[in-house]
């Protein structure tokens, strides 16, 4: 199948939600048609489900489906379980009407997905390879299940008898998992990682860190990577990079991409040199990862790519920390208004270019907070989609750089709490040189609640 022939679903703005794990569906558990109208109420077009069987799978991926949101399917089994009726599992879905988007497998290099809880990536390559080509004949669309490193992607790549010939390829597609850490949708290019710029008395204080304020500022320092490009470290959500050059460059093009987990984990605190990630960031990055479907660019300032057919954070509910509903931490209302917040729209591929554009909408834009950094250069001036500095090369494509147009008009916006020059351009289709050109500003990081832009149109 070409790209544009995978199925998606009507309306696709590329926003995806694992959905929760209990999939029992009772008059008086009806656990799946509350997941669908929490899907609902943040314009998900796109989940995950996991389930223990192929009924229950079935279950849930029609009134999921009927819901006109996309359910992509996986059997939650161990890698080195004994034989799997992947032939039921396609028929269950093509039988009920869903496209039978099938991922086989989850993270190879995890201890938790092997009964012996020791990981055998050639063992996975042989049988995704076998489960693959079982898929495909009973007219199914293997996902490559959410591999992590190069070395699962070749073993999966390499058992498939023929390598890129064999037909199987036509209907695959991959699995994507891209969390992001602690980091900001921009790493491994913001100025933290990049330039090791300390993180002032203020925001220390306002911020949850593990590490003393001086030995903290010592350790950005000299951690600082400057140069460094997603092909160096790849713990962000920007890893879709990494995952379109591994297929390239073996299969000769990109698989569609799909997300089955990722986003950012709660409170998580894996970079000391970053906060233990607070609620407003994880609300705030969210809702970017999100827009690159509405904005056709990625945090780094490349063009969103059309393998990339959307990201699918974690998870909805049912015991995990990070359940966005009525989790053990509570529910992460925060992120729910955040992303619902994002206006309606329809996702624009390359083969729609003769489509005409959508006119931007009135934006709500819920609070972005400040990446710890000293006073004079804050986490809202760093690269994001609309104004990338030149980002190290990835061997990926760019967007290309064009001069701005002078503005047709103005109008005096106030500026309200918790903007940001980023998000007020966006938000009325200009830039941030032509706020700060109209408004005389010279330090950019320095904009106020209550302030009055001039806002060139």
């Amino acid at each position: 199948m070409k790209l544009e022939d995978y199925p998606r679903p009507k309306n696709d703005n590329g926003i995806g939600l694992h959905f929760r794990l209990d999939l029992v569906e009772t008059q008086n558990k009806p656990h799946i048609s509350e997941g669908v109208e929490w899907l609902q109420s943040i314009n998900a077009k796109w989940t995950l489900v996991a389930g223990q069987d192929w009924q229950q799978i079935g279950t849930a991926a029609r009134l999921i489906s009927d819901a006109g949101i996309m359910p992509v399917c996986r059997l939650v089994c161990k890698i080195d379980k004994g034989f799997i009726d992947w032939e039921t599992g396609v028929k269950t879905l093509l039988d009920l009407g869903v496209p039978a988007y099938m991922q086989i497998f989850n993270e190879p290099g995890d201890t938790r997905e092997w009964r012996d809880e020791n990981p055998k990536i050639d063992m996975f390559g042989a049988k995704w390879a076998d489960a693959a080509g079982r898929v495909f004949g009973a007219g199914g669309m293997p996902g490559m299940g959410g591999v992590l490193g190069e070395d699962e992607w070749l073993a999966a790549f390499n058992a498939v008898e023929g390598g890129a010939q064999n037909e199987l390829w036509s209907k695959a597609w991959f699995c994507v998992h891209n969390y992001g850490s602690n980091h900001p949708p921009n790493y491994p290019y913001d100025d933290v990682n990049q330039k090791g710029i300390p993180v002032s008395p203020e925001e220390y204080a306002k911020y949850k860190f593990s590490m003393p304020f001086d030995e903290l500022n010592e350790l950005r320092r000299t951690k600082s990577n400057p140069g460094d490009t997603v092909l160096d470290d790849d713990t962000t959500v920007l890893r879709v990079h990494n995952f379109k050059k591994w297929m390239t460059d073996s299969l000769g093009y990109c698989l569609p991409m799909i997300g089955g987990e990722g986003g950012w984990q709660w409170q998580t605190e894996e970079d000391l040199r970053y906060p233990k990630l607070p609620d407003a960031f994880h609300a705030a990055y969210t809702r970017e990862m999100f827009e690159w479907f509405r904005f056709g660019k990625l945090s780094d300032g490349a063009p969103l790519m059309d393998e990339l057919f959307c990201c699918t954070a974690w998870i909805e509910a049912d015991g995990q920390a990070d359940s966005w509903w009525f989790g053990p931490l509570g529910t992460k209302q925060g992120t729910i208004d955040a992303v619902a917040s994002i206006p309606a729209f329809t996702r624009k591929f390359s083969w729609d270019h003769d489509a005409p554009a959508e006119p931007p909408g009135p934006i709500v834009i819920a609070p972005e907070p400040s990446m710890p950094q000293p006073s004079d250069a804050k986490m809202e001036d760093l690269p994001r989609p609309s104004e990338a500095e030149s980002a190290p090369d990835t061997s990926t494509e760019r967007a290309p750089q064009s001069s701005d147009a002078p503005p047709a008009a103005t109008f005096v916006y106030t500026v309200q709490q918790g903007e940001t020059l980023w998000g007020i351009a966006k938000k009325f289709g200009t830039t941030i040189d032509a706020i700060l050109a109209a408004n005389a500003i010279e330090d950019r990081n320095k904009i106020r609640a209550g302030q009055k832009l001039t806002i060139p149109r």
